[in-house]
């Protein structure tokens, strides 16, 4: 069976709302990082926007191809389509001993709304607000 690393950031992190969707996946990572930016959604869900000079604190899972197709449909991601909310992308995810390609779910418009989480760390950020 094929396995796909995936960084995640937000409510999928232990902790988080959805972390749920995660509890079959094997746990490689808990403290690792990706260039970037968060921001809060307002929504009750973060955005991370691919930025230089910053890094966004997250975990890194293994998971099956059908719970990615599952975290597909969660962060609302069908291939190809122009109208996606998020973007799912390969990135270099630095871990504690190596770097490692893996797939990260990308906000494809920052909105005026959004707000910078300066700790670019969704769960400490939701507990200190």
């Amino acid at each position: 069976m094929k396995k796909h690393l995936v960084f995640v950031y937000g409510t999928l992190r232990k902790g988080g709302s959805n972390a749920h969707f995660l509890e079959h996946a094997t746990y490689n990572e808990h403290s690792c990082y990706v260039q970037g930016q968060l921001y809060d959604t307002g929504w009750g869900y973060p955005a991370l926007v691919l930025e230089k000079g910053s890094w966004v604190t997250g975990e890194l899972y293994e998971v099956s191809t059908i719970e990615l197709e599952q975290l597909d449909e969660l962060e609302d991601f069908v291939e190809n389509r122009a109208e996606n909310l998020y973007d799912r992308i390969s990135v270099t995810v630095h871990t504690t001993n190596s770097k490692v390609e893996a797939f990260v779910y990308i906000m494809r418009i920052k909105k005026s709304h959004f707000v910078s989480i300066l700790e670019n760390d969704w769960i400490k950020y939701i507990h200190n607000h």
